[in-house]
């Protein structure tokens, strides 16, 4: 930085280390875990660096309790849930950004959008339960959406639609309106307006906002626990499956961390410049 002195270059890189070995030590010491035999983890005082390596612990998970499965209907939760609330969301930031309505309302359903964030999932999780658990006939189709993929991810693309209108009508103002007036004077259609401008330039917004929904449904553990049983059931329930009745399983529980952990991983190092840049313009929303 201009004008910055030896000692105070060598303070900052110190704080920068010091700040990166806080965060990013519980990470090492879960792959650190990983990879300990059950008698490595009684020793005392516990070892920084595992003495004896093993694999036993991942080949527990991945063959024995077929890991992989669950990291399947995760995969498949969270993409349904990212590509619903994308969507709702976009239209809806879309809507709130170009539209005034009467009373200036525009903030009063942001305000209201924002109220569903601000409840415990602890608080709705029994009505939902009891709506998913019946079965409801439509068009002649039998609808069940207890322990399906669709009914759990349906549930966390409307948990997390609040963080997607939000973060996206922060871009849609950010695009100025002469280049969609110029359109519609054109003769395109509203709709085609914003296929054709408006989506385009807010692609990174869309692009860190899906990444954030995924992550978000990847992780998510008690609307899992509670509406699904067995065939839906995803990845943190299949890590907290390693706490039994007689024995805790650290192991694979860490063993269990390290590979939910890869997908998001991959997957936010190969959006990180939509990511970075949705972050920081997205959440300006004056």
């Amino acid at each position: 930085m201009v004008g910055e002195t030896t000692f105070g270059r060598i303070g900052r890189i110190i704080a920068v280390l010091l700040v990166m070995v806080i965060v990013l030590f519980p990470v090492y010491w879960m792959v650190n875990m990983s990879f300990k035999s059950r008698e490595e983890f009684t020793a005392d005082p516990p070892t920084m660096i595992v003495n004896d390596p093993t694999f036993e612990n991942y080949r527990d998970m991945w063959v024995n309790q077929r890991f992989y499965e669950y990291g399947i209907h995760s995969f498949i939760v969270a993409i349904i849930a990212a590509t619903v609330a994308v969507t709702i969301g976009t239209l809806s930031a879309y809507a709130l950004s170009r539209f005034l309505l009467w009373g200036n309302f525009n903030y009063h359903i942001l305000f209201t959008v924002l109220t569903i964030r601000m409840f415990p999932p602890i608080v709705t999780i029994i009505p939902i339960f009891i709506f998913y658990n019946k079965h409801y006939n439509f068009l002649g189709i039998d609808i069940h959406l207890l322990d399906t993929f669709v009914g759990l991810g349906l549930i966390h693309a409307f948990a997390e639609l609040p963080l997607v209108v939000w973060m996206m009508i922060g871009f849609f103002r950010d695009i100025p309106r002469d280049m969609e007036e110029a359109a519609l004077v054109d003769g395109d259609t509203r709709f085609a307006v914003m296929r054709k401008i408006a989506i385009p330039l807010a692609r990174p917004g869309l692009a860190a906002t899906y990444v954030l929904v995924f992550i978000s449904s990847w992780n998510e553990f008690l609307y899992a626990l509670i509406l699904t049983q067995s065939k839906a059931q995803t990845l943190p329930i299949a890590v907290a499956g390693q706490i039994t009745q007689f024995d805790i399983k650290f192991g694979n529980m860490m063993a269990a961390g390290v590979l939910a952990t890869i997908p998001v991983l991959v997957l936010a190092l190969l959006a990180q410049r939509h990511l970075t840049r949705g972050l920081a313009v997205g959440g300006v929303t004056g």
